[in-house]
């Protein structure tokens, strides 16, 4: 029996359900999910097992029109991702026209040179003209998929697409592999997941988190203690992400750890700070030291 693997990179704007489709697939959650836009900063995988064939799925962050050297570098990180797939497939919501952002995404479609499909997430929430209006965008979409991630409406015919797209050849990953996120990694997403559902405005996106330590804890290998710093660009919004009496990064921290601790299965020490770093968004430096570049 002959095996099937492949890159499968899924593109779209900002906020159009990448992340959550690449749960649902994968059948747990690999990517962090908010209702906010740029969630998604830098590529997650998430594997996706069958019994002859194995679908790397490639997250990538939203493409929009950049305004930092952050945007610059998450448009760079999806367009270099979807280049080196196998398949790519573009994300578009059911529930309105396509934007302008979704014309843009278009045309990378147009110009890139993988085999690339139409996926219309939200087909629980459908409008009707939303598939003619994408496919007048793209008319080279070698197919066109309706999929609800929340119900699972069309998602056995989508993987079962995938799977016959697949070329041939060897799995990337043991079948027991389903992300290839380190812990340290994993728990600078879920902290800054927590922040995307709890503070407002402009502050969760001047937010970025390093893990500094990730060790056991005075309890030895059955407890853990892990300090995190939380970036943000000025005072002010260091103010508002601790909260009065520091009772917004004490929300933060206990989701967090709530959510960490059910994950590796042993009590969590979480500490957490917050530090201004100025302008990081456009800083080479900082999105080098950061992991953004």
């Amino acid at each position: 029996m002959s095996y099937r693997s492949g890159f499968v990179a899924l593109v779209g704007k900002p906020n159009v359900g990448k992340s959550t489709l690449v749960n649902r697939l994968v059948g747990r959650k690999v990517a962090i999910t908010s209702s906010k836009p740029q969630t998604t900063r830098q590529r997650m995988l998430g594997v996706l097992h069958g019994e002859d064939y194995q679908a790397v799925l490639v997250d990538t962050p939203g493409m929009m029109k950049p305004k930092t050297r952050l945007h610059h570098s998450m448009i760079q990180a999806a367009s270099q991702e979807a280049a080196g797939a196998d398949l790519v497939l573009w994300l578009a919501e059911s529930t309105h026209l396509p934007t302008e952002e979704d014309e843009a995404v278009a045309k990378f479609m147009r110009d890139s040179k993988a085999p690339g499909w139409l996926v219309l997430t939200k087909e629980d929430r459908n409008r009707e003209g939303v598939l003619e209006a994408c496919r007048e965008l793209l008319p080279e979409a070698v197919q066109v998929h309706r999929v609800s991630a929340r119900s699972g409406e069309g998602l056995p015919a989508l993987v079962e697409a995938i799977r016959l797209a697949l070329p041939d050849g060897p799995p990337y990953f043991p079948p027991d592999q389903v992300s290839e996120q380190n812990d340290r990694l994993w728990m600078a997403e879920v902290i800054r997941e927590k922040v995307l559902q709890a503070a407002r405005q402009e502050v969760p996106h001047a937010v970025a988190v390093t893990v500094e330590e990730l060790r056991e804890g005075k309890g030895g290998e059955e407890t853990l203690y892990g300090r995190a710093i939380l970036y943000v660009e000025k005072k002010s919004q260091k103010g508002i992400l601790i909260g009065k009496n520091g009772a917004l990064l004490k929300k933060i921290g206990a989701e967090a750890r709530t959510e960490l601790e059910a994950a590796w299965g042993k009590p969590l020490f979480l500490d957490l700070w917050v530090k201004v770093k100025k302008d990081w968004r456009d800083r080479d430096d900082w999105l080098r030291y950061l992991g953004y570049r």
